[in-house]
């Protein structure tokens, strides 16, 4: 699980349809190396990423593109202040369902907001940039590691 990398922070945060990147907030100009940087990465120590899910806002979509070439929106990883509170428990759930069905040998990552990660790997502080790995198991799964690749 990964945590969009920096934002130019703005009125309206959090309170936009996603989708409208000229009216979202979007990746700091900055930032767009280190995106690309985190993939090359991945390429560079022979990690294979076959699927990459994101939250629909073009933060997260943009982070996909940029580090892994690729990204396909899923509503489960929208933020929980933008959708009702039963809907954000349902999403924590299909999240954690998406990590136990996950046996592929490639690996699979999931780029959402801080509180979605907070909510899944029981973190209090999740900075933009983080990045947790975790390993499924029977009924849970365990983190393995937690790479810090962002400023808090």
């Amino acid at each position: 699980m990964l945590r969009h990398t920096h934002v130019d922070i703005r009125e309206g945060i959090g309170r936009l349809a996603p989708g409208n990147c000229a009216a979202e907030i979007n990746l700091s100009t900055s930032r767009v190396e280190q995106v690309k940087r985190i993939g090359d990465a991945f390429r560079a120590h022979g990690i294979t990423v076959v699927e990459v899910l994101a939250s629909p806002y073009c933060r997260c979509m943009d982070t996909g593109r940029l580090a892994f070439g690729h990204a396909t929106a899923v509503q489960y990883l929208m933020p929980p202040g933008v959708v009702s509170d039963i809907q954000a428990k349902l999403n924590n759930e299909s999240v954690l369902h998406e990590i136990l069905k996950h046996r592929d040998p490639s690996n699979l990552v999931m780029i959402t907001h801080d509180f979605n990660i907070s909510n899944i790997v029981l973190e209090p502080t999740v900075y933009m940039g983080d990045f947790f790995v975790l390993q499924p198991n029977a009924a849970d799964f365990e983190v393995i590691g937690k790479i810090r690749v962002g400023d808090q």
